[in-house]
């Protein structure tokens, strides 16, 4: 909805588009700070307990959003709502998880997908229709209404937990992966405005290189003091391996390829004259093929394995990728619809069979805590594709053009790189542990 909105709010509070892409950023950042917090409270004191209250919050933060009448205020609420997106993104997937038994996994995690893209659906043509008619406000106050309804009907519905962890968080662990994020994200943005070479930028890479090193060295030192469950007791995010390691690998690059290209097209259309209504329609093309190719992609990897499928899905996002770069400023608003609608196909086609394949490579004691662990990559991912986005966005409004087609490059390469390092992983043993995985 947002993303359609970003000119508007723009104009309205008086500040630059690629300022108001922080409303999108700094939402996306809140939840990737705290989703690795929220996941291990929910162990700890109840998944219910913390998604639902994660609801409630999130409808407060929307409410606030509604009625802020500056930037600071919108971005104050806008971090409400990341707090409250936090609790039940961290929890639902554990959830819902625990509730299939494994023959059915690609099937329910397909259908998951397809939910997620319904929501994906509406924003864009809501988003769209609500700002042509009203203002970006209704958009804000209509997220309020609908969480509300939905968090009164997850405390009727949701069971409650039968079982708890106990234990403790490690704040200090949280606030090192805070700052890490954080400095990184700023870094990527201020180098976006000014330059990469600048001396803040530098030094702000520095400093989140120096937190990632310094968190990794306090979770090494964790697993030797007391093992693999004292670590995760500390809020360690441990993985079975290379295999679970290309399944993240991948979250993070289509998450953010994908939002890159959900944040600059509406941007670039909408400041090449297109009405928000029209915008909305053909962005809307990404989640309605999504919620197609999604469960198809899940129960054909169901049967078929999921290895084929994800690698014909990242293959089509790579070249869609490509096109993009290449050929999109040329193609015009209506031309744009049909990459977008492809890459929507190809995320149907990556997002079930990946998570399959991360889920059952992992430890079966860690399934819960690697659940938490997808929903907090796919966040940076597209954290990573709002910065990517937002400098496709400066680019176009300082007469930068060539910042399109370099960000839409990267993302293609990276993409392809994931897919060759996906097929070079899986190769002989790996093939055949991922077969024994799925029996």
């Amino acid at each position: 909805m947002f993303n359609i909105a970003l000119v508007d709010i723009s104009a309205d509070l008086g500040i630059p588009v690629s300022s108001a892409q922080w409303v999108v950023s700094i939402y996306l950042l809140v939840i990737s700070v705290l989703l690795p917090v929220m996941g291990r409270l929910g162990d700890i004191r109840s998944r219910r307990r913390v998604h639902n209250a994660g609801l409630f919050t999130f409808a407060l933060g929307a409410l606030g959003c509604a009625l802020a009448g500056n930037a600071a205020m919108l971005l104050f609420f806008r971090v409400i709502q990341g707090i409250g997106a936090s609790m039940y993104q961290a929890t639902n997937m554990a959830l819902i998880v625990s509730v299939f038994p494994q023959e059915q996994r690609g099937r329910a995690l397909g259908l998951m997908s397809t939910f997620v893209a319904a929501g994906s659906m509406a924003g864009p043509g809501l988003g769209g229709f609500l700002i042509q008619w009203f203002a970006w406000e209704s958009n804000f106050w209509l997220l309020a209404a609908i969480a509300a309804v939905v968090a009164v009907l997850a405390q009727r519905w949701i069971p409650r937990d039968t079982e708890v962890s106990g234990g403790r968080l490690d704040l200090g662990a949280a606030l090192w992966f805070a700052v890490c994020l954080s400095t990184l994200m700023v870094a990527v943005d201020l180098g976006g405005r000014t330059s990469f070479a600048s001396l803040p930028v530098l030094l702000l890479f520095a400093a989140s290189a120096a937190t990632a090193a310094a968190y990794a060295a306090k979770q090494r030192h964790a697993r030797r003091g007391g093992g693999a469950a004292a670590s995760a007791a500390a809020g360690g995010l441990l993985f079975a391996g290379r295999y679970v390691a290309i399944g993240i690998v991948i979250t993070v690059v289509t998450y953010m390829a994908a939002f890159a290209a959900q944040l600059a097209l509406p941007a670039v259309l909408r400041m090449a004259g297109a009405e928000p209504a029209w915008v909305g329609l053909i962005m809307i093309g990404y989640p309605l093929a999504l919620v197609v190719t999604a469960p198809l992609g899940g129960s054909l990897a169901d049967r078929k394995g999921p290895l084929g499928i994800l690698a014909a899905g990242l293959t089509l996002m790579s070249v869609t990728l490509l096109a993009l770069g290449l050929a999109a400023p040329a193609l015009g608003a209506a031309g744009i619809a049909l990459p977008v609608v492809l890459l929507g196909c190809a995320m149907g086609m990556i997002t079930s069979p990946n998570t399959s394949i991360v889920m059952g490579m992992a430890p079966k004691e860690q399934l819960g805590m690697v659940s938490s662990v997808l929903a907090l990559f796919r966040n940076i991912g597209m954290m990573f594709g709002t910065a990517a986005g937002g400098l496709v966005i400066g680019g176009e409004s300082a007469g930068r053009g060539g910042s399109y087609a370099a960000v839409f490059l990267v993302c293609a390469a990276c993409v392809g790189l994931a897919c060759l390092w996906l097929l070079q992983t899986f190769r002989g043993s790996g093939r055949k542990r991922l077969r024994e995985s799925a029996r």
